[in-house]
């Protein structure tokens, strides 16, 4: 069984942090996933984790090992950079092989693992062929099966994926995973694409100016953001931001967004008890705005709170409409918020731009935000 921890990592340039006490653990078998703008000190962090840089504080583990001080060939880590890391100088056996060599295996065993690699990614047609002869997509599959050959403790993947176009990716998603479930050990992919964060992540981690924000499942991260940052990075779109007042109401709470009141359950009770300050942030993800003709069936709960909106802008995507809202809540500017919808199954049922509407917000769907620290409240 194989673990990858890194404890407490800190790494400075000219005395500045650009990793900021970053700690996390990846399980044996897990997929794990570092997303953050550029800039953010993933990379660093990985260069850290294979031995390429030198932490200035804080340990790295394998399986329990303190690996920190050991040098990158000490550590038998498999790695596929943004740029692959390919010799065009040499055959596509010849860059399968060239770890193995270095680590003086018999020939036998070389071949047969190359062998073996190049089957499982469908590349053995390919293997007396020139790199440079050799497209983007099969280059990259040459760099999955040189890891895959390698039979590392660990795998790690630097934007692997960053200079194929939208065509290729899906497969090449696909080829990564196949890799990692090969063989099972500790993955961590850094990317700042966060559609590739969400479609191979089993956890995941946002990094900004070189601190961690969040770890998690991807539902739990777009869920229930820990902060403004991770609500504004992570979705396509993004969360809906509001700026309101928390009011008293009926013995209780409500977000006041100018003459819109969204009561609150009484759940936020404690929490709301102990705040001093009326400013708020009101998040609600885009799909979780209930569009006008799913109302009825919704019915009227006490948490769906209906309100009047005007469309501002519909984009017909696949399957799906993406409506650019304008609230009347009576405020200056009027708040906007963008919503995503099935598709209606009545033509009528498409919101014209300039209509008004009748929407719904279910208040259990809702997160508040501390306007200055930008923290996520928590419910008790």
């Amino acid at each position: 069984m194989s673990t990858l921890e890194v404890q407490d990592l800190v790494k400075r340039y000219d005395g500045r942090s650009v990793v900021d006490h970053v700690s996390f653990r990846i399980e044996d078998g897990e997929f794990f996933v570092l997303l953050g703008p550029s800039g953010s000190g993933k990379t660093t962090v990985l260069r850290i984790i294979c031995g390429l840089e030198r932490p200035d504080q804080g340990r790295v583990l394998l399986g329990g090992e303190d690996i920190t001080h050991l040098s990158p060939r000490q550590r038998n880590v498999g790695m596929v950079f943004q740029d692959y890391g390919l010799y065009p100088s040499m055959d596509v056996y010849g860059n399968i092989a060239y770890g193995l060599e270095n680590r003086r295996l018999p020939k036998d065993e070389i071949q047969r693992r190359v062998l073996e690699a190049a089957e499982k990614l469908q590349i053995t047609p390919l293997l007396r062929r020139s790199i440079d002869t050799l497209s983007g997509g099969e280059q990259q599959r040459v760099a999955l099966a040189r890891i895959l050959a390698r039979d590392a403790n660990v795998f790690l993947y630097d934007e692997p994926l960053a200079n194929l176009d939208a065509r290729l990716r899906h497969q090449a998603r696909r080829d990564v995973l196949a890799v990692h479930r090969l063989r099972g050990v500790p993955s961590l992919y850094v990317t700042h694409d966060q559609s590739e964060a969400l479609a191979l992540a089993d956890r995941l981690a946002i990094m900004a100016e070189g601190r961690l924000q969040q770890v998690g499942s991807p539902n739990e991260l777009l869920e229930r953001p820990a902060n403004l940052f991770v609500a504004r990075f992570l979705g396509n779109p993004p969360m809906n931001l509001l700026e309101g007042q928390i009011v008293h109401e009926e013995g209780g709470y409500a977000c006041a967004l100018g003459k819109l009141r969204l009561p609150l359950d009484a759940a936020w009770q404690q929490v709301l008890n102990a705040r001093q300050e009326p400013a708020i942030i009101v998040g609600l993800r885009p799909r979780e705005i209930v569009p006008p003709w799913e109302l009825e069936q919704t019915g009227t709960p006490d948490q769906l709170c209906r309100c009047s909106a005007r469309a501002l802008l519909v984009e017909a995507l696949i399957g799906e409409i993406e409506v650019t809202l304008e609230l009347e809540t009576a405020q200056e500017p009027a708040p906007r918020l963008v919503a995503v919808w099935p598709e209606p199954e009545e033509l009528r049922d498409l919101p014209e731009e300039g209509s008004r509407l009748q929407i719904g917000i279910d208040t259990r769907h809702l997160t508040l935000f501390d306007p200055h620290s930008e923290r996520a409240l928590q419910v008790e």
